[in-house]
């Protein structure tokens, strides 16, 4: 009598042998990631071609298409054929908050790509120069109120804008933006005392901590993150405005819009499996992506309801491109 074990894996094999047929096989498959070579992202996706690659047989490749937010790789991909052998490997924020802030953009995600996976979230903490003093959320928000101070991020519309947005928002409290290129470029103006704040990746930041260079202050999410439990979250600091606050980000991955419906169920089977592997636990864990469960809410249902979120925080932040 089969094992569950060997039911799974037949069952998972089932699916994802349009992938793997001899004609596909010759078939060039190409993820395209929104970030530069070397950042989590890049990580993210290099370690996804190469397990799909070993399990289906396709050639894979990894392609950096970094900029306007995520908005040239989008493009990119919803310029392919539509055959599914084109991916796009991105933040949430492509599908959550651009269509609210570049309000003038010609391309449209829900025309162009049609959505594979939710790879999984990843939280964000709020941290500080330690040499501020600065020691809880409590002391932030009170030395905010009694001062001018500022917080940096990778750029308008990016997850560390739209968390402290949500955070000023909640709490009432004021501080100026100061936009960067990179999340790299914020820390090492907080090196520099240049910055006051910024809510920034835990994964990104846990060597500054380490090294003292940084204090932590809370983390966005719901529970405590695995990487820094010693941390709480900002709802347990039970601060007016803040009793609720679980804010998060996640991985996607789409497809060009009119793909083969087989093709892209089976790109979601086998992505799904590839992240609940031992061999990729390590990489996961190291980059903070806490798995996904779709049995309770699905992947388009979490996105709809990201998007609403961030919609509000856009409008009444004001944060808008002319683009």
């Amino acid at each position: 009598m089969p094992t569950l074990s060997l039911l799974r894996n037949v069952s998972i094999c089932a699916l994802i042998l349009p992938l793997a047929t001899p004609v596909q096989s010759a078939e060039v498959a190409t993820i395209v990631v929104s970030s530069v070579a070397g950042g989590p992202l890049d990580v993210l996706g290099r370690m996804l071609a190469r397990e799909a690659s070993e399990t289906t047989g396709q050639t894979i490749v990894v392609e950096n298409r970094a900029g306007a937010a995520g908005t040239i790789a989008a493009e990119a991909v919803g310029r392919a054929k539509p055959d599914g052998n084109t991916l796009l490997l991105t933040l949430d924020t492509v599908a959550t908050a651009n269509p609210h802030i570049y309000v003038n953009s010609k391309f449209k995600i829900d025309e162009s790509l049609e959505l594979v996976s939710l790879l999984g979230t990843f939280d964000q903490v709020l941290v500080v120069p330690s040499k501020t003093g600065i020691k809880s959320p409590a002391e932030f928000l009170e030395r905010a109120r009694e001062k001018p101070m500022n917080y940096g991020s990778a750029g308008m519309g990016s997850p560390g804008h739209l968390m402290m947005s949500a955070l000023t928002q909640d709490s009432g409290i004021k501080l100026d933006h100061i936009p960067y290129r990179s999340n790299s470029a914020v820390v090492n103006d907080m090196y520099g005392e240049r910055l006051d704040s910024g809510f920034l990746t835990i994964a990104g930041v846990l060597g500054p901590i380490k090294e003292g260079l940084l204090t932590p202050l809370a983390t966005s999410g719901g529970k405590r993150n695995p990487l820094l439990p010693e941390v709480p979250t900002l709802a347990e600091a039970k601060l007016p405005g803040l009793e609720n606050f679980d804010e998060s980000f996640s991985y996607l991955v789409f497809t060009t819009k009119g793909s083969p419906p087989e093709k892209v169920k089976a790109w979601n089977a086998l992505l799904s499996d590839i992240v609940k592997r031992p061999s990729t636990a390590e990489t996961l864990r190291m980059l903070d992506i806490q798995a996904y469960d779709s049995s309770k809410v699905s992947a388009a249902q979490w996105v709809q309801q990201r998007s609403a979120r961030w919609e509000q925080i856009v409008r009444d932040n004001n944060i808008r491109s002319d683009q």
